[in-house]
Order: structure tokens, then C-alpha cells, then sequence
């Protein structure tokens, strides 16, 4: 596909469109909108930034860089780093999104808030604190105050509530969306004009689906609606040992299947291995082997169930049943290693470090060495032990820590599965080994039927679709009905 490069006339036009103040063609405020960093490692710079305000601003951009076939990509707040920025050549134009940060609706009874995509977690969570004090955003766990609501919303990520209520994607209601022919659609039942946006699956066929998880390749999400649920008082979180992911993996299943009564209160359930806590730390500051963390009582498995309930009955039911299977898995002939099986007694400061929202729990990996790269799958619940262990043994292999990650989503009927890579961005060769154990992974992987999130667009996509048959065929066709010109960043789908 051929694009034109920015010239003079496109940022005068842009200029026309949003004000001079807000584009930039500076090389140099164009590099600090680049990253490389915790979900991709490939980026390029944007030939020019440009910040709208208002929905008819981003269509009259979109127009205008379709008919001169300039490249664009949308950004909210780019904190996912790497493939959240523009990855071929000409990079062309950056449309960032951050001034877009209204908070337009919040319905108590039909329980949805909309917002537009520059609205952060921070903000959002202040806001209903302030306002709206018995409800709470399904803000992403993990993610800074700075991301944003709609971005992760969008991409299908992992809330505060995945366990209990399922990944972002469901529990995204509609959006307003505009097209580079420069349509406005709107999505749910909000394509019924004046309809609130109560159902999401709107006028049946519902080409919802064609936006969650595009990685901006279709459209740009001016508005959006996700659901916001209740905020009990009654909270804690209970964390049990194992000696290995097969014990994680099973109890936690068993305890996932209470479907009423339990698993719905376990909004967060996720654990992993002991080099979690390790990796945290600067490389130099700790040591590197088990023995130092298996004397102040880190555990080398564990699982934490992050427990809400309306009362502290409900609270202490809930508790008592986790413990009750914990305490059956580890009599029964399932269990491979019982003596490993205990409760992890936490701190009351752990568990308030663990329940504040918005939290930065993904920021420390940095400490280890220079970077960190999440590499995140989906597995079946069942296979989410098989799959740690085999990545484990492929970050040995390469000389990288082996840090793993594991995450129930929607009790326990999928996992999301992140090894956190561990390496020094300073280093090119660093680079190179990274890119080479990816690529090792993802053939194994996608043969066992997993699916990668956020795919890289060299690694993950080619192999991926490359094993879709006539789903890449139809996808290509709904890109090109709703984007003929192909600018829209073609990131991790591999469009065009």
C-alpha cells in the first residue's frame, strides 16, 4: 500500500481544522510521543501530532488524509506503548486523543457511564468517588491513573471486575465511532437515533464486533459506553500457597465453578511465581535465587481472590468456602504437592495495596534491568498450568527471568496468561533476543490453540492469520468497506 508523506498544505489544513496550538510537525514533539514499551517493541515517528476536540474535528481530518491517502494513527494516551504508535512507514499523522476527556453521562439505573476516549482512570475514578460513590468504573487493574477508560475497553483488557464479570469487551455497551470516509456510526442501540445506549447488541446483525479489539484499524471511537457497577463496603483478599501451577490451576478452577454464591464475588482473581516479587526490585538490590524468598514466606505458586460482598456475612461465607476447597484440594489425590498448600496470610497493609484503584502494580517490572515486555496470551482455564510451564522453560532458555502471570477471566472460563520479559532496553542484542523467543513461542503456541492479546504485527499476526483461512478474507473485506483507503494504522492486524 503507498502513502503520501505530510506536506505543508496537510498541517496548514489541520491547523485550519483544531488551531495552531494543537499541531506540531517538530521532529522533536513528534519523537516524545514514541515509546517502546511493555506491549510491543516496534514503533516509528509520527510526521506530525495533531489534538482534536470535537467529533467533527476528527471527521473533517479523516476526510482530508483518506483523499491525499495519509496514514493515521489514534492514540488516547499511549501508556500500552510500542503498537499504541504508528509502526510502517510513513508514519504520518499521530491524531492524539487526550483533549477528548469528557464525562458526558453516568446512569445510576441503567448502570453505564459514557465518556470520551482522552477520560483516564484516574479521573473517572475521582469523579464517581465524588459523585457517584456507590458505584465504580470498570477501570483497568494494573494500568496507571493515566490510561485510559475507552482504550483498554476497546482492546478487550482486563478490569477491576474481569474475573467476576468478564473482560472489557463485555461490558462495552455502544460507541460513537467515525469512519475515514468521514460516516459517523453509532454502535449498540444507540444506532437507533436517541436511544440510550442500554443494549449493546443494538440492531441485529450487530457490527459491534468489527471495533473491539481493531487496534484502531477501522475507525476512531469518539464516544463510549461501558458499564459501571456497585461499590460494597465489604472487601478483602485471601491468597493461598502452592508448590506449582497445576496445584493454581486446579483449585482455582474448582473454586471458579461456585458460580452463585462465590465465584461472583471474587472479582480479581490472579496470581503467579515467586520471581513476580523478584522482578519488582532492581537487579543488584535483591538475590536471584528461591531460597532468600522462601525464608520470608513468598510462596513459589500462589492465588489471590480479591473478594467483595454487600455485608461482612457475605464476605466471611465467601472466605470460609475458599478456604474449605483449599483445604479439601490439598487431601484429595488431585493435589500433586499438599504439603506446599497453606494460607498465605497477608498483611492488612498488602491487601489495602492490593484493593487501591487506580494502582500502578505494572510500573516496578522496570526496576529489574531497563524494560519490560508483556507477551500475554489466552488460554483455557485447564490449560493455563501447561502453558506456564512451557514458557517458563522458554525464558530459561534464553536467559531471561521467569516471571509469569495468571489471571482468571469470567470465572475462571478463560485465562489471560502474561510472562513478563525481563531485559535491559539499552542493549540492541537484548532487542533481538526478545524477538527471537517470541517467535519460538508463538508457534508453539498458536499449535496448542491459544490466542495472543494485542498481537505483534511481525511476530504474532502474520503466523495467526496465516492459520484463519477465510476469516482474514472477510476481515480484509470489512476494513475495506469501512476504510477503502487503508489509512487507518494497520498496528497488530496486519491491514493491509
Amino acid at each position: 500500500m503507498l502513502y503520501n508523506k505530510i506536506e505543508e498544505k496537510d498541517v496548514e489544513f489541520f491547523e485550519s481544522v483544531v488551531g495552531k496550538r494543537f499541531v506540531s510537525a517538530n521532529p522533536a514533539i513528534c519523537a516524545s510521543y514514541s515509546s517502546k514499551s511493555i506491549m510491543g517493541l516496534e514503533s516509528q515517528i509520527a510526521e506530525a501530532v495533531v489534538r482534536p476536540r470535537y467529533t467533527n474535528e476528527v471527521r473533517n481530518i479523516l476526510i482530508w488524509c483518506s483523499d491525499r491517502r495519509i496514514p493515521v494513527t489514534p492514540v488516547s494516551a499511549g501508556l500500552s506503548g510500542g503498537f499504541a504508535c504508528p509502526v510502517f512507514k510513513p508514519a504520518g499523522v499521530h491524531l492524539d486523543m487526550s483533549r477528548m476527556d469528557r464525562i458526558i453521562e453516568i446512569d445510576e439505573d441503567n448502570r453505564y457511564v459514557v465518556i470520551e476516549p482522552g477520560v483516564t482512570n484516574g479521573e473517572l475514578w475521582a469523579y464517581m468517588k465524588k459523585y457517584h460513590p456507590d458505584y465504580i468504573p470498570p477501570i483497568a487493574d494494573g494500568a496507571p491513573p493515566a490510561a485510559t477508560v475507552l482504550g483498554d475497553g476497546i482492546d478487550r483488557g482486563f478490569s477491576l471486575v474481569t474475573s467476576s464479570m468478564g473482560p472489557q469487551g463485555e461490558i462495552f455497551m455502544g460507541a460513537e465511532v467515525v469512519m475515514p470516509t468521514g460516516d459517523i456510526l453509532n454502535y449498540g442501540s444507540m444506532a437507533l437515533n436517541g436511544t440510550k445506549p442500554f443494549y449493546r447488541w443494538g440492531l441485529g446483525p450487530e457490527l459491534f464486533s468489527t471495533l473491539m479489539g481493531s487496534q484502531g484499524t477501522m475507525g476512531i471511537v469518539t464516544k463510549g459506553v461501558v458499564k459501571i457497577f456497585p461499590h460494597p463496603h465489604f472487601k478483602t483478599v485471601k491468597a493461598w500457597a502452592m508448590g506449582n501451577p497445576q496445584d493454581m490451576q486446579d483449585l482455582t478452577l474448582q473454586i471458579g465453578k461456585l458460580e452463585f454464591g462465590i465465584a461472583h464475588n471474587t472479582v480479581m482473581v490472579q496470581g503467579g511465581n515467586w520471581p513476580l516479587v523478584m522482578t519488582r526490585w532492581p537487579k543488584d538490590k535483591v538475590p536471584n535465587d528461591y531460597s532468600f524468598y522462601e525464608k520470608i514466606g513468598i510462596p513459589k505458586w500462589w492465588m489471590n481472590w480479591e473478594i467483595w460482598a454487600n455485608t461482612q456475612e457475605e464476605l466471611d461465607f465467601v472466605c470460609k468456602t475458599i478456604d474449605e476447597y483449599a483445604i479439601n484440594f490439598k487431601n484429595s489425590d488431585k493435589c500433586r504437592e499438599p504439603d506446599a498448600i497453606r494460607e498465605w496470610k497477608l498483611h492488612p497493609k498488602q491487601i489495602e495495596s492490593r484493593m487501591k484503584k487506580p494502582n500502578k502494580i505494572a510500573v516496578p517490572y522496570s526496576w529489574w534491568e531497563a524494560g519490560f515486555l508483556f507477551i500475554t496470551w489466552y488460554t483455557p482455564w485447564n490449560e493455563c498450568a501447561e502453558f506456564a510451564e512451557y514458557y517458563n522453560s522458554i525464558l530459561k532458555k534464553y536467559g531471561f527471568a521467569e516471571v509469569m502471570w495468571i489471571a482468571s477471566i469470567e470465572r475462571c472460563r478463560q485465562a489471560i496468561c502474561m510472562p513478563i520479559v525481563c531485559f535491559d532496553s539499552s542493549k540492541p542484542d537484548d532487542f533481538i533476543r526478545v524477538q527471537d523467543m517470541n517467535r519460538e513461542t508463538t508457534e508453539y503456541c498458536l499449535k496448542k490453540g491459544w490466542i495472543n492479546y494485542r498481537p505483534d504485527p511481525n511476530i504474532h499476526a502474520p503466523s495467526t492469520y496465516s492459520m484463519a483461512g477465510t476469516y482474514l478474507k472477510y476481515l480484509r473485506k470489512v476494513k475495506e468497506m469501512f476504510d477503502p483507503n487503508y489509512i487507518m494504522h494497520p498496528g497488530r492486524l496486519m491491514l493491509p
